[in-house]
């Protein structure tokens, strides 16, 4: 759940999925994978918010798909 609403752009959401999630771990793994999702998922807010203008051509980007050709 938490991955599509990164896809969807709706970051603030998916970080409480990915954070619900470490609580809800089981094994070591999902714990690592999780908290890591979440504190990736943080930055990318906190770049958002720093450097709105890289974080518009990021998205610009990410929209191209890979092996699109950037500007």
């Amino acid at each position: 759940m938490a991955q599509l609403l990164l896809q969807q752009g709706k970051v603030t959401e998916a970080l409480k999925y990915f954070e619900r999630a470490a609580e809800l771990s089981r094994t070591e793994g999902e714990i690592v994978n999780a908290l890591s999702y979440a504190e990736a998922t943080r930055t990318q807010l906190e770049v958002s918010e720093k450097y709105p203008q890289l974080s518009q051509r990021l998205q610009q980007m990410g929209a191209a798909g890979p092996g699109m050709p950037m500007r």
